[in-house]
């Protein structure tokens, strides 16, 4: 096959299915929650109990986005001015802002090279009495130990928020990412293996953070019960004295989740298997370097494949071999990237001059969190990411991934 006519699996994937389940939100007359009650439950509805069983947890309160979970499961957990909140050195922005949203310091905390996420020690090194959550990422393909955030969190009383927008269907140990912290949060941004263009949700096993986060995501209205749905015609009415934002996910956002959802059990164990023959074939190579493969996750959910170049080996930096593929294999950015930049120097992370300005105490804290993170910056400069689409191809394209990098990797 010539590597010119390599034509890449699109992202996301619809199909007429997923075309009608449009056109009746279109039709229905109701186009969101805060639409007249139509004598059956809302898609939206139908969706969080799908994808609270689906991660075994109670509850499901879905949003507008991944960032607005995130800053309702922290307004959940009333952390604030004052309080510090550990997150990743390596992430999207998504994390650090949030906390930033609610007033609540970042702390920023080292990662593993050898999986991309949060290292145990350096989150234990960050925590100090002002300390109050930890948010933990699962990044790319690998998951945060578990057990050790765990144990910390006990020995530490601290809550734990789990990031898992890169990670809808992975377990650890059985247990589903998401489903082991106080509050789990997922995106359904375009990029991710469960979207419906720009989406969000938080899941939760305790009924008065169910009840929080709802208030968060919808004005501080809440879920009217069925027998009540005569005399209120929205399905929700007013009824949490606390503060909240509309963060509503849509009908039709909804509609297109109830549809992809029961893809995604397949396209993860595919996602998983090429991830697999891609290891083995890689591992061959001078120069590359695999991620660490944590036994203890039992389900492996691929949001970016990453492999890593050796720079005291390879002659290529990961930038370059990056060029190189884009150019040889028919990829553009969005299939093949660097890691994410640390977040100590990312221009995304930044304070709003008036919203953040809480003083110089505190902008001179946030100031101390711009140090270097060595790790940090050592994934981004040797790490090639892949987006997971990739892994649905055929093994043939596969093949000539593999044989494009060997070629370019050793020179011949």
């Amino acid at each position: 096959m010539s590597t010119k006519q390599l034509v890449w699996p699109r992202w996301p994937i619809a199909d007429d299915h997923t075309l009608a389940q449009l056109k009746q939100v279109l039709e229905s007359g109701r186009w969101a929650i805060s639409g007249p009650y139509m004598g059956e439950p809302t898609r939206e509805q139908r969706f969080a109990e799908k994808f609270a069983a689906y991660n075994g947890v109670h509850w499901c309160v879905t949003m507008d986005h991944g960032t607005s979970a995130l800053i309702a499961a922290l307004e959940a957990l009333d952390i604030g001015v004052g309080d510090e909140v550990i997150v990743p050195g390596l992430t999207w922005v998504a994390p650090a802002l949030a906390v930033l949203a609610v007033n609540a310091m970042p702390v920023l905390a080292d990662i593993e090279r050898d999986t991309c996420c949060m290292d145990p020690h350096a989150i234990e090194q960050s925590i100090t009495p002002r300390t109050k959550a930890i948010v933990v990422v699962h990044m790319y393909g690998n998951m945060v130990d578990m057990d050790a955030i765990a144990a910390l969190a006990a020995q530490y009383d601290l809550a734990i928020v789990e990031d898992a927008a890169h990670s809808h269907g992975a377990s650890w140990k059985g247990n589903r990412a998401g489903s082991m912290g106080d509050i789990g949060v997922f995106s359904m941004q375009q990029g991710k293996v469960l979207t419906c263009g720009e989406g969000g949700a938080a899941i939760t096993n305790r009924i008065e953070l169910k009840d929080r986060l709802e208030a968060s995501a919808w004005n501080a209205r809440t879920r009217i019960a069925p027998a009540e749905r005569l005399q209120y015609p929205m399905t929700l009415s007013e009824g949490q004295p606390r503060f909240g934002l509309n963060r509503c996910l849509s009908e039709f956002q909804a509609a297109i989740l109830l549809d992809q959802l029961p893809r995604l059990a397949r396209q993860n164990r595919v996602r998983e298997e090429h991830a697999d023959w891609l290891d083995r074939q890689l591992a061959q190579i001078s120069g590359i370097r695999l991620m660490r493969k944590d036994t203890r996750i039992w389900e492996r959910t691929y949001y970016g494949y990453v492999l890593q170049i050796d720079p005291l080996t390879s002659t290529l930096s990961a930038y370059e071999l990056i060029q190189q593929l884009q150019q040889d294999l028919n990829m553009g950015d969005y299939l093949l990237h660097t890691a994410y930049k640390p977040l100590s120097r990312n221009p995304l992370f930044q304070p709003h001059l008036k919203r953040h300005a809480l003083g110089t105490d505190y902008l001179a804290e946030l100031q101390k969190q711009m140090r270097p993170l060595p790790n940090c910056e050592y994934v981004h400069a040797n790490s090639i990411v892949f987006h997971h689409s990739i892994l649905l191809a055929e093994k043939e394209q596969l093949a000539q991934l593999v044989h494009t990098i060997e070629q370019r990797m050793t020179g011949r």
